[in-house]
């Protein structure tokens, strides 16, 4: 074998391998960006709740979100901003004591603990403080991140049932 011919062949088997590896390069590098972005959005949800700012939560909730409350109560989008609207449901603070967030293609799940102050009048009427394990599923539409399943659950821990 002749060595233009050996160096086309080993050309032919090292290129794919090379552009495979900076192509995973450049992968890992967007879902970085991508885990950026929707720890940006579930900060800017958290911003919302804490001034009940109905507009930027209608944004970034899908239509079809499933909001499942620690108390067992199920929300839909409307039922759960009709509350916050009308005043029903007022979180008064929320602080993340850890978050993670994976990202596969234009899927991410984010889980964690949360220490919340809440006033919930459907549940009790003073507030209350709890600790909370949340798993959240944020789908990218549209060009944004949107909220389209939430979970949380009592850390039986760390908080008394009530």
């Amino acid at each position: 074998m002749r060595k233009s011919s050996l160096r086309l062949v080993l050309a032919m088997a090292v290129v794919p391998v090379v552009c495979a590896i900076m192509g995973a390069g450049l992968w890992a590098v967007k879902a970085d960006e991508a885990k950026l972005q929707v720890m940006a959005s579930e900060q800017a949800r958290v911003a919302a709740l804490d001034s009940s700012d109905i507009p930027a939560l209608e944004r970034m909730m899908a239509d079809d979100v499933t909001y499942v409350h620690a108390s067992g109560r199920v929300d839909t989008k409307a039922s759960y901003l009709d509350a916050i609207r009308s005043g029903k449901l007022h979180y008064i603070s929320w602080v993340a004591k850890s978050l993670q967030v994976r990202v596969e293609g234009s899927a991410a799940v984010i889980n964690g603990e949360y220490s919340v102050r809440v006033t919930d009048l459907r549940t009790q009427p003073v507030p209350f403080n709890i600790d909370i394990f949340v798993l959240e599923m944020w789908s990218r539409q549209d060009g944004r991140w949107r909220l389209i399943a939430y979970q949380s659950t009592r850390d039986v821990a760390s908080t008394p049932a009530k």
